[in-house]
């Protein structure tokens, strides 16, 4: 994180691990799952235009951050589905 020229990194990683984590919780055991969902889903966005920037990158580096968006794109997708979901339950 500190070469990407996050200002305070290991501020930056404790908050963001926190935050996942109180996230990762309460969707789990039905807190807002709609919220945690969405919590999460702009977390993984913003990491991954932070971290994960293939379009600066070329040959193996470039296919493995390539490979990681799909990744979080596919979890974005399932947290999506969990947004939907606990909104439903929510409104029952």
């Amino acid at each position: 994180m500190t070469a990407r020229g996050v200002p305070a990194a290991r501020g930056v990683l404790v908050i963001g691990s926190i935050f996942q984590t109180v996230c990762g919780l309460a969707l789990i055991f039905g807190f807002s799952p709609a919220w945690a969902a969405l919590g999460l889903v702009l977390f993984t966005i913003v990491a991954s235009i932070m971290f994960l920037d293939f379009w600066n990158k070329e040959g193996e580096a470039r296919a493995g951050a390539l490979s990681s968006w799909k990744t979080n794109l596919a979890l974005i997708g399932g947290l999506l589905l969990a947004v939907a979901f606990g909104s439903m339950s929510q409104i029952r």
